[in-house]
This record gives structure tokens, sequence and C-alpha cells, in this order.
């Protein structure tokens, strides 16, 4: 082979070189743009992401205060929302094709992005948390009212010979109770004895009052024969707390909820 042979051979070994070069570079390239069109720009991305979350947020929410639970899934969560169960909603903007994570963290429902990395459990995860507490005690919030409303016009809280100023003497001090026991929960160690000292006073008004008109004592059980819902017009199913669980007798209020310790005369009660 003389060497004009072997720099043609060269001059085609260097020029196929090139052109499998340029073969996995087109290639490469594919794959980054395939990657690009899946992911949105990181401008764009911080926004859908957020606006995707808090889509999944309302969903769940609205499921909890529906049902008394959280819905199990994104596709359940869209049948609680009124959604698209197959929606770009719950998609993760951070993930290439993939849902936004959902689930239950102990007792808060978990529902997150992967964020940059595009994996769960990292630093960079973008997470918003549920607490099954504050979605119990929003939903049982109305039921509560109404069934203290009607133990307040009841034979138990209302007599025919209290003044007009006794009863609203009476119906203050059980709405004042409800709220200081409402907000025990997450009151601070300066608030505790402010709303200790309140609810004292309210239940001495409630007992006063009710001593010195001969109002009947409330019921022993809440629910059954001679039970307190039977008294006060209403039916034993309506005596449960925001998940469906049976509320407890107070003597100042008539019924309260355990919370989620399902324990009564707790930090919890409602």
């Amino acid at each position: 082979m003389n060497a004009t042979s072997r720099t043609t051979d060269a001059s085609q070994r260097g020029f196929a070189l090139l052109v499998l070069l340029g073969i996995i570079g087109t290639a490469s390239m594919a794959i980054v743009l395939a990657v690009a069109a899946m992911l949105p720009p990181l401008a764009e991305r911080g926004q859908r992401t957020t606006g995707n979350l808090e889509t999944a947020v309302r969903a769940a929410m609205l499921g909890y205060r529906r049902n008394g639970a959280f819905p199990a899934d994104l596709t359940a969560a869209a049948t609680a929302g009124g959604l698209d169960a197959t929606g770009t909603w719950r998609s993760d903007p951070h993930g290439t094709l993939q849902d936004t994570g959902y689930g239950m963290a102990g007792t808060n429902l978990r529902i997150r992005s992967r964020g940059l990395d595009r994996a769960f459990g990292t630093a960079d995860d973008i997470t918003y948390l549920l607490s099954t507490e504050q979605q119990l005690r929003l939903r049982q919030r109305g039921r509560l009212r109404l069934l203290r409303a009607l133990v307040t016009v009841s034979p138990y809280r209302l007599a025919g010979s209290m003044s007009p100023a006794e009863r609203d003497s009476m119906r203050g001090a059980m709405r004042s109770f409800a709220v200081a026991q409402r907000l025990w929960l997450s009151a601070d160690a300066a608030t505790l004895p402010v709303l200790a000292a309140s609810m004292a006073a309210d239940s001495a008004t409630v007992t006063n009052l009710t001593v010195l008109h001969s109002c009947p004592p409330l019921p022993v059980s809440v629910t059954g024969a001679g039970g307190l819902a039977t008294n006060i017009g209403t039916i034993d199913s309506q005596l449960v707390d925001g998940a469906g669980r049976a509320l407890i007798a107070n003597n100042t209020l008539g019924v309260a909820a355990t919370g989620n310790d399902l324990i009564g005369s707790t930090n919890d009660d409602m």
C-alpha cells in the first residue's frame, strides 16, 4: 500500500468518525429536546408547581369536609373537587410526566413536588401538609353550633321565669365557653390561664341560672332512650363529630367532640 492509499483510508476513517459523532450528537440532542418538552421552562415551573399543588390541596380539603376523611388518592381528590381526573393539575412540573406526590404522613396529608432534582425525599421538595385535626375541627364546628343552639332553647337551659337579661346571659356564657374550649388546643402558655378563668366563670353562670330557675339536669347519655338527642328534638345519628364518631356529654354545653385523640377532657376537645 502506497502513501496515497494510506492517506485516503485515514481520511475515510476520519470522515466516518465525524459522521458517527454527528449521529450521536443528534440523538443526544433529541433526548434533551424530548425531556425539555416534558418539563416546562424553569421560569414557569415554580408557578405551575404552586398552582398544581394548591389545586390538589383544595380538592383534598373539599373531600374531607364532605366525607370526614381525606380522599385516598389524586383520582379520588379529583372526584371530590369536581376536577378532570386526567387533567394537568395533577402532574408534577418537576417530574417527567409523573403525578404530584400524595399520601398520608402520620396524621397529616402530604402533597408535594419533587423539586429541581426531580426526586422525592430530598431537601428541595416543595411540600404542603394538611392537618387531619384542623380539617376535622372545621367540619364539625357548624354541627356543634347547631346542637348547642338546640340545647340553649331546651328546658335544660331556658325557663319561662328567666328575664330577657338572664336569657342573654345564658346564651352569652355558653357561647363564650364554646369559643374558649375551641381555642384551647392552639393557645400558648400565657393564654391558657386566661381561657381557663373564662371557662370557669361561664360555667358558673350557666350553673347558677339553671339552679335559680329549677332547670332539669342534663341527661347522663347523649343518645339512646331518654338521651339528650331525643330531648332536644333531634336524632342519635346527628350527635356525631366531623369524622362520624359519637359526641360526648359536656356539663356546660350539653355535647362536645373529643378530637383526634378520642379522649374526653383533653386539649383537643371542642
